[in-house]
Parts: C-alpha cells; sequence; structure tokens
C-alpha cells in the first residue's frame, strides 16, 4: 500500500521592488579630501567618475555620476586620500574594513 502525498512547491513572492531602488551600493566624494590626482577615475571600470573645477584646490574635486555607478568599491579601495566612501543601498556607510578584503581578492595587497 503506496502512501503517497503530492506536494506542490510555491514561490514566495518576493518584496515589490521600489522604482529607482538600487540593489548595489554607491560612491560618495568628500571633496574636503579629495585632491583631484585622478587616481579613481583611472581605476573605474565603468567610467563614472570625472575630474571638475573646484576652487577647493587647483587639480580639481572627483564626481561621481550616479547612473552609472555600481558600487563595486573600486575607487574607495584605490583613493589614497580616503575621499571616497562606499554607500550600502539603505543608505548606511559600507565598512572600510570591506575594502581591504576587496583589495586584497583583487590585487593581492592589503
Amino acid at each position: 500500500m503506496d502512501n503517497h502525498e503530492e506536494i506542490t512547491l510555491t514561490a514566495t513572492p518576493s518584496a515589490p521592488e521600489r522604482p529607482g531602488q538600487r540593489k548595489r551600493g554607491l560612491a560618495r566624494n568628500n571633496p574636503d579630501q579629495c585632491t583631484g590626482c585622478g587616481i579613481c577615475v583611472k581605476s573605474c571600470p565603468t567610467g563614472c567618475i570625472t575630474i571638475i573645477e573646484s576652487e577647493l584646490n587647483f587639480n580639481g574635486v572627483a564626481h561621481i555620476d550616479d547612473n552609472r555607478c555600481t558600487g563595486c568599491n573600486i575607487c574607495a579601495i584605490d583613493c589614497p586620500w580616503f575621499a571616497i566612501d562606499m554607500l550600502n543601498p539603505d543608505g548606511s556607510r559600507r565598512d572600510p574594513s570591506e575594502y581591504a578584503k576587496q583589495a586584497h581578492r583583487l590585487r593581492g595587497y592589503h
């Protein structure tokens, strides 16, 4: 006598995504710390960072295009002046220790 029950699996609906809500982080530049050296411009894989004129220094400051930023952290990792912070999708700041872990994975250094 076989006693088989039919099991039906249903997918639980995920929370609806709000228009414009990001799933990844976002880079933010601190113009008071930025020297306009351009290292972030060279390291950005999407080309979303440009140097714009500023009265803060002779070189200008980095400007990040939010629409093109993928939140990869590479600019924050490479900035020698710690002028770029990464924001989580909820708006909180990403812990800088995560940058060090990613730098070790990407480039083999801390």
